[in-house]
């Protein structure tokens, strides 16, 4: 019996789809797309599935109920072809009513990723990018290496990112959008 590999394709060159997604096998590795170009990252470790967990608590427990929170791997479709798995998301608790391969940019509020060293330059530059065309409202990144997290919110063209604060462990991050949120980084860094 011959064992073929899900990740090589018959069709060369041809661009991935979500349906593709689906074949892949669950073998803990990041599966996304960019447009139409398969991205994988490795699982990740202990320290970041901890922090996800942190902040996916405490934004839960803060959040309205109009809204979900999750860290559990929902789709992000940013545009044809691009399928990004954010670490964390909150978005319309509606778009939970609708079956679907991935969440509408339209109905996220924010979305956190969390740096490791195998998809920092993915969420620093291209999923900031990104993330800021699709026009989602805010982006949160949580460095672990230099513990901070960055506030990243639509400038008033909605279309790019400016940076409104960078918070460091011992100080409050504190913002009124998508919700009132006030922590200490510390709690989840």
């Amino acid at each position: 019996m011959t064992m073929t590999n899900p990740l090589v394709r018959h069709e060369w060159g041809a661009p991935w789809t979500l349906d593709d997604l689906a074949s892949l096998p669950d073998d803990g590795n990041r599966y996304e797309l960019l447009d139409g170009s398969l991205l994988v990252s490795p699982p990740p470790d202990t320290f970041h599935c901890r922090t996800v967990t942190e902040l996916a608590g405490i934004l839960h427990h803060a959040s309205p109920t109009n809204l979900y929170v999750s860290g559990v791997g929902f789709g992000l479709g940013v545009r044809p072809g691009t399928l990004y798995l954010p670490d964390l998301i909150v978005f319309r608790r509606t778009a939970l009513d609708r079956r679907a391969q991935a969440i509408e940019p339209t109905d996220v509020r924010l979305v956190v990723e969390v740096l490791s060293s195998g998809s920092s330059g993915r969420d620093l530059v291209m999923k900031r990018y990104d993330y800021a065309a699709a026009r989602i409202p805010q982006y949160w990144i949580v460095d672990q290496e230099r513990p901070a997290i960055t506030v990243l919110r639509l400038d008033e063209s909605g279309r790019h990112y400016e940076e409104s604060a960078v918070v460091k462990p011992g100080e409050r991050l504190r913002v009124e959008e998508p919700f009132p949120i006030d922590l200490d980084p510390a709690e989840v860094l």
